[in-house]
């Protein structure tokens, strides 16, 4: 009894040996994700930016051409002007930079 319970315990060790194992893994698939429908329709997701900066007021006055040697100051005195008020109306205009054909603006006239 004791060789057929031996015998017994071998048998069922070669079975679960070849064909006890371990379940095969399956291969892994692609995970389908589901692309929105389109929409027509927009949604803005943010308040919309405003630009709240005044646009420039156009000076009035008469126009002058820089001509060689014009000085910003000696332009103002000629016209009966400050320096402060031509630079004001020309706040584009480097005094120390000013090229010959420059058109300045004097306030006022």
């Amino acid at each position: 009894m004791r060789r057929q319970f031996a015998i017994l315990v071998v048998i069922l060790g070669l079975v679960a040996a070849c064909g006890g194992g371990a379940t095969p893994t399956p291969a892994p698939t692609d995970i389908i994700v589901p692309t929105p429908a389109p929409t027509d329709l927009f949604v803005p997701t943010a308040e919309p930016v405003v630009d709240e900066t005044p646009a420039p007021t156009p000076v009035a006055g008469t126009r002058y051409v820089v001509k060689k040697g014009d000085t910003m100051w000696a332009i103002a005195q000629d016209h009966g002007i400050s320096l402060a008020d031509l630079q004001a109306a020309n706040p584009d205009v480097e005094p120390r930079m000013m090229a010959v054909g420059t058109v300045l603006v004097i306030p006022g006239q």
